[in-house]
């Protein structure tokens, strides 16, 4: 079943950029990697100073396995220096998945009567 990882940290005041870029360039070197799907970076909120790196994988054992190998510490190293205090890591297994529907460009409405304006 796809797992979802997800790191909760906090940066260091006035490294956010830096340590955006340092993402960046971690996720780019962690492409490729057996079981890896894809990684989110999200930016906290007015109201929170954490910000959240999320990571999909193929199965719970894939991440694990990454996560274990020496190359984790040495590809994840990049970021390290601008957190402030200790991550948080969860590994959540997806239960469901529904997929969103954008609404239809075409005018799904009924043609107007002759004369009348929709």
């Amino acid at each position: 079943m796809t797992a979802r990882v997800m790191v909760r940290a906090r940066i260091r005041a006035g490294e956010e950029a830096a340590f955006e870029a340092a993402y960046a360039q971690v996720t780019a070197q962690v492409a490729g990697t057996p079981g890896h799907i894809r990684d989110e970076l999200l930016r906290p909120c007015a109201d929170d100073d954490h910000y959240i790196l999320l990571s999909e994988w193929t199965d719970e054992a894939a991440f694990l396995a990454w996560e274990d190998a020496p190359i984790h510490r040495q590809t994840t190293t990049p970021m390290r220096p601008y957190w402030a205090g200790r991550v948080r890591r969860d590994i959540h297994i997806v239960a469901h998945h529904s997929t969103a529907h954008a609404p239809s460009p075409t005018n799904t409405a009924p043609p107007a009567p002759e004369g009348e304006v929709p």
